[in-house]
């Protein structure tokens, strides 16, 4: 359990570099079950859900050590159990074993991960797609589940109902091996996907991408081969970083933002009256135009807005633009939970159902719409923001607050039970430190 003691309204400036990311370097470390030979990843960022997916590796019988602060070397010699532990599921990406697993052994015992309250996260999509590669999925109690792959998936083309991050790459992961081309629809396209496919390619593996969300995996006799593979930054980080800047006065320089993968947050910060310079992956704010403009935002799976980056551009356009802002949000269904939080800041807004969309205009599960679902919001700015004390229950609610609090004047108090910005943040309260915050951890 975390506490965070905040004493806002300081200048920061200074330089923040951005760590590897969160959605991409547990998937590359996964990877390592493919191969018996070594492997090395670097720019892996120190946080908890890396510490979980090495604890998940070491039980199946990983080698593991750090060769540097940032940079692993694994090597997955000897597999000999097929079972994900409970304590290791609390992070989505660790759903990821699946695939890779029984790729490696044809077998393997998981428990559905938890994750944040943003919204219900369901598996059945990695699910749907494992059987139809020929997985057989027996269900016990305390939701264990376990999935027998016996022999290598046939060609096959599979098309996902919805898109899906984590389903894109498990099934990617678990079709490695297959017996002629594995062919998937409605893929996933985000860039901690093409990361994964990068290392895996490298390894020798044979996957490419043949259209618009299509993605053709063509098999590879066992094993691949060992890598020496990056993780890419993260740009969630980077757009906290550049939103900090925003709110604190634009004099923080960010290291390791990289422009390709930040294109649609940066083009709706132009929109509102933000300029940002980039030379070589770093990003600093050239010019802010107070107040901001609203603007209304619709968060879509990539190549659209991010719903990561949605909870800290609703603070931005709360606190710093002038008029009413509309943020209707597609991927989870429950996302607005840090809204109540904020609120204690002075945050003015109101949750509404948009009317003329139905369950299929949404990516999460038909299943969890409601008619009168209040999917989007009514933000009006500006707001100074006040101090307060709050609660965080997700990751990125979690970081909002911690924006919040190190603008608004006099002491914020954040509680962080389930320590869940140390899952996407690493060396968080050192970063900021060292730009010249106030700010401890209890």
């Amino acid at each position: 359990m975390s506490k965070f003691i905040i004493n806002g309204g300081k200048k920061l400036r200074g330089t923040y570099t951005v760590s590897g990311a969160k959605n991409a370097a547990p998937k590359l470390l996964i990877a390592s079950l493919l191969t018996k030979e070594k492997c090395v990843f670097h720019n892996i960022a120190r946080i908890s859900d890396t510490y979980r997916s090495l604890d998940a590796l070491t039980s199946l019988g990983a080698s593991i050590k750090f060769i540097k602060k940032n940079s692993i070397e694994i090597q997955c010699a000897d597999i000999y159990s097929s079972e994900i532990p409970l304590e290791v599921m609390s992070a989505r990406q660790s759903v990821i074993f699946i695939g890779a697993t029984l790729a490696r052994t044809g077998h393997v015992i998981i428990y559905p991960p938890k994750g944040d309250t943003i919204g219900k996260r369901p598996i059945n999509r990695h699910l749907l797609g494992i059987q139809a590669l020929g997985g057989k999925i027996i269900k016990k109690g305390n939701n264990r589940l376990e999935i027998f792959m016996p022999k290598r998936p046939k060609s096959l083309t599979y098309t996902f109902e919805k898109n899906t991050h984590c389903g894109t790459e498990n099934l990617i992961l678990a079709s490695i091996f297959n017996r002629g081309k594995v062919i998937l629809k409605n893929c996933a396209e985000e860039p901690e996907v093409d990361n994964l496919i990068e290392c895996l390619n490298d390894m020798g593996a044979k996957i490419k991408r043949t259209e618009t969300r299509t993605i053709e995996i063509t098999g590879v006799r066992q094993f691949l081969k060992g890598v020496e593979a990056t993780s890419i930054p993260d740009r969630l980080e980077a757009a906290t970083a550049l939103i900090l800047s925003i709110m604190t006065g634009g004099k923080i320089v960010v290291k390791n933002a990289v422009p390709e993968l930040l294109k649609k947050f940066t083009n709706a910060l132009y929109d509102i009256g933000v300029e940002i310079s980039f030379k070589k992956n770093i990003g600093k704010i050239t010019k802010i135009k107070k107040p901001l403009k609203p603007k209304n935002i619709t968060t879509g799976a990539h190549p659209g807005f991010m719903t990561d980056w949605q909870p800290i551009i609703t603070l931005l356009l709360a606190s710093m633009s002038k008029g009413e802002s509309i943020i209707h949000e597609r991927i989870f269904e429950t996302r607005w939970r840090y809204l109540d939080e904020l609120k204690k800041m002075g945050i003015k807004y109101s949750l509404f159902h948009p009317k003329n969309h139905g369950a299929d205009y949404y990516n999460f599960n038909d299943s969890e719409y409601q008619n009168n679902g209040a999917y989007a919001v009514l933000i009006t700015g500006p707001t100074k923001l006040k101090p307060a004390e709050m609660s965080s229950h997700d990751v990125r609610a979690g970081i909002d607050m911690l924006l919040a609090g190190l603008v608004a004047k006099g002491k914020t108090i954040i509680h962080d039970p389930q320590n869940h910005i140390d899952r996407g943040y690493e060396n968080i309260v050192e970063k900021l430190t060292d730009l010249g915050a106030d700010i401890k951890r209890l």
